[in-house]
């Protein structure tokens, strides 16, 4: 888990998801092949962050309750995280 959380680029994933659902688009929208995504949302999915709905061909994502307690934390973090930076810059 930690490996796919503990980078800028998985976290800024995890916030993407809660507004794109589809694997495809999410790939479009972060930049990142399809092939890794899923291998990082299989990961996720059997960690409980995730979980992956087929619809035909298409791989829809639904962010599990643990999912969301995640997200929360990680958005309370960078916002400590940048208020710390700007007292920084002061």
């Amino acid at each position: 888990m930690y490996r796919f959380i503990c980078s800028k680029r998985y976290i800024n994933l995890l916030f993407t998801l809660k507004k794109s659902k589809n694997l495809r688009n999410l790939s479009k929208d972060i930049d990142m092949t399809i092939s890794h995504l899923s291998n990082v949302t299989d990961q996720w999915e059997r960690e409980g962050l995730i979980k992956k709905i087929r619809v035909g061909r298409e791989v829809d994502i639904e962010i599990t309750k643990f999912g969301e307690e995640v997200i929360a934390v990680l958005q309370q973090f960078e916002g400590l995280a940048n208020k710390i930076k700007g007292e920084k810059n002061v």
